[in-house]
């Protein structure tokens, strides 16, 4: 069924549609999905076949996550992210999409959470601490995520 529906969209909607699949794995950890994709030449723009893209997914789930005011009235998050996956991951990132009450966008913020050689195993934990420049009286909603690259 998913791949009738890939092949029905057009390169633009694939594209789109391709991309949102990586952060659908991450926010639910059951989904898991072959996806046929196309590789496209960087010199002119024209399909020149296909591939099968599979590959072990990064799972980081958030845990403890706080939001909270600090004391200078910003908003602060606090929180754990847990390598879920059967990888190692380095270059570890929360990144974070801040609403106001109406639902307009305030803010988008990535802040990575370890250093470039710190490595992340299988079922540990890293904790993170972060202070937004954002008033904590606009914040109505947020969407906080973790992400990170597997070392190859």
């Amino acid at each position: 069924m998913m791949r009738n529906k890939l092949a029905s969209l057009s390169k633009y909607q694939k594209i789109q549609y391709l991309t949102l699949i990586p952060l659908i794995s991450i926010c639910i950890p059951s989904f898991n999905i072959d996806v046929q994709a196309q590789q496209s030449s960087s010199t002119n723009n024209t399909f020149n076949g296909t591939a099968n893209v599979k590959s072990d997914r990064i799972n980081l789930a958030i845990e403890n996550l706080v939001v909270d005011r600090s004391v200078t009235n910003l908003v602060e998050i606090k929180g754990d992210v847990k390598n879920n996956s059967t990888l190692d991951v380095h270059e570890v990132k929360v990144s974070a999409e801040y609403y106001d009450k109406t639902g307009t966008l305030l803010e988008k913020i990535e802040h990575f959470i370890t250093s470039p050689s710190f490595i992340l195993k299988p079922n540990a934990q890293v904790s993170f601490d972060s202070l937004e420049v954002i008033g904590f009286h606009r914040l109505g909603d947020y969407n906080i995520v973790a992400s990170g690259e597997t070392i190859k």
